[in-house]
């Protein structure tokens, strides 16, 4: 089993045998204030052998940011193939969609990164949380504000 894609989307539905994706492939997010609650999904494509299906794979996603640290507790989950439909023809391989969406806060403007481990697979994304507000001028350190009376 490999992970044969994943990407960030603004959300994401994994119905059919099909990913639906809305807003995907993104990787800036803006907020005028930090902490920031940001909503956010991850798309995911699992692709098996033959000989893989009827097993069951466990599927993390851990979410950090720039140190190391994780920003939500790591995510566990698994996924098993299920037999294919009749028609499809036995050499053909099985490919499984996944959708995971995400309600989140960000602590701080920096890089996050995304790690996906599905089995031994594993995938990696990221993206940066930047301050997209108007900044404050403040008075140069050492000058005092003028007081009135």
């Amino acid at each position: 089993m490999k992970i044969e894609y994943a990407l960030l989307a603004d959300a994401a539905q994994a119905v059919g045998g099909k990913v639906f994706v809305l807003g995907g492939g993104w990787n800036l997010y803006r907020s005028a204030s930090y902490p920031a609650p940001v909503q956010f999904a991850v798309a995911i494509g699992l692709g098996f052998s033959t000989s893989e299906i009827g097993m069951k794979y466990p599927l993390n996603i851990a979410i950090a940011d720039e140190s190391g640290v994780p920003i939500v507790p790591e995510m566990k989950g698994q996924v098993e193939t299920g037999q294919p439909a009749p028609d499809v023809p036995k050499t053909a391989s099985v490919k499984i969609p996944v959708a995971i969406n995400i309600n989140m806060s960000l602590p701080h403007p920096g890089t996050y990164g995304i790690v996906v481990t599905a089995g031994t697979s594993t995938a990696q994304l990221s993206f940066e949380a930047i301050f997209a507000g108007q900044k404050v001028e403040l008075e140069p350190e050492g000058s005092a504000p003028e007081r009135g009376n």
